[in-house]
């Protein structure tokens, strides 16, 4: 077995889900490789649910290596990266959640980074100047404190926070909906400032023909998973910063929500409503300090970082 069929079969246990999770964790727990999965007895499996047991014994040998290669060969030639469950970086917020979907591999560009000190902070993509200017200080702030700062490289407040830990050179993690050809097209160059501090990942390669509004979502529970805290800014209570909040507090996340403007009525609203779900109310910077420094124990590092430029597909 070769490293790159290994990476190959890690591609298909994520791309469709082939290999369930619960034999991933159990690969992972007995140390064995994907491969080894492949070739075991059923006598020899874990028990797990019957209907994902029984489709991975029949779909085990009509795999389609061809497609996956597919990708391995677009990851090469891109400079694209995996972090696989089995890999000591693997997220630990990743490796706590329960679900079939949730990922056991993320495509990676950039540094090889822990996880850890992590706090996203997400918001609308039509937000206000005062927003911004706020979203940048949080941002900028949390990173000179050691902070990982965590968001989607979308327009508007997410692109905010990047800026404002990039401006003290922090890290900072962008978790996309899909890793070529990513979107928005215009934030490439902010796109590679955030590889040189920090990375970018995705559970998805591509886009699909359609424009997936569900990986949009998935990209969502990727970005609270990875993250100890969440920071909710300016939104409306109908915008996608509702399901990301909600999902955050499904996870066991605190949530903070950033007091906007008085006359900013549907953000207010959506606001107030954060408030009510169980979010904590924070109405200046220093109150969103004190609530992470509360919240969340800093951790130093357990595993020295990778920071070589020169990562190739398949190495570990």
């Amino acid at each position: 077995m070769t490293t790159e069929t290994e990476d190959i079969l890690w591609i298909g246990a994520q791309q469709d889900r082939m290999i369930p999770r619960e034999l991933v964790k159990f690969a992972d727990n007995t140390k064995k490789t994907l491969y080894e999965l492949l070739d075991m007895d059923e006598s020899d499996l874990p028990r797990i649910d019957n209907k994902d047991l029984t489709n991975f014994l029949e779909q085990r040998d009509k795999i389609p290596f061809l497609a996956y290669q597919k990708i391995y060969e677009y990851m090469r030639k891109d400079g694209i990266d995996m972090i696989t469950y089995s890999d000591p970086l693997f997220p630990p917020g990743l490796k706590q959640l329960d679900g079939k979907g949730v990922p056991v591999m993320l495509y990676h560009q950039g540094k090889r980074m822990q996880f850890v000190n992590c706090i996203a902070i997400v918001g609308t993509r039509n937000c206000s100047t005062y927003s911004v200017e706020m979203t940048r200080h949080i941002a900028r702030d949390l990173a000179k404190l050691g902070y990982v700062i965590v968001t989607g490289l979308a327009r508007g407040i997410d692109a905010a926070a990047h800026r404002g830990a990039l401006s003290m050179s922090g890290r900072t993690i962008g978790v996309l909906p899909w890793i070529h050809e990513p979107y928005p097209p215009e934030h490439a160059r902010l796109m590679q400032e955030a590889k040189v501090n920090g990375c970018i990942i995705s559970e998805h390669f591509f886009q699909s023909p359609k424009f997936d509004r569900y990986k949009f979502l998935q990209r969502n529970a990727v970005i609270s998973g990875i993250s100890e805290l969440l920071i909710a800014m300016e939104s409306s209570y109908s915008g996608g910063t509702r399901w990301q909040v909600e999902k955050a507090l499904s996870q066991g996340k605190t949530v903070i929500a950033f007091e906007p403007e008085k006359n900013n009525e549907p953000a207010y609203d959506g606001y107030d409503r954060f408030l009510q779900s169980g979010s904590k109310g924070a109405s200046s910077v220093e109150d969103v300090l004190k609530i992470v420094q509360e919240k969340v124990k800093f951790k130093e590092p357990s595993i020295e970082d990778d920071y070589h430029d020169d990562i190739v597909v398949g190495k570990k």
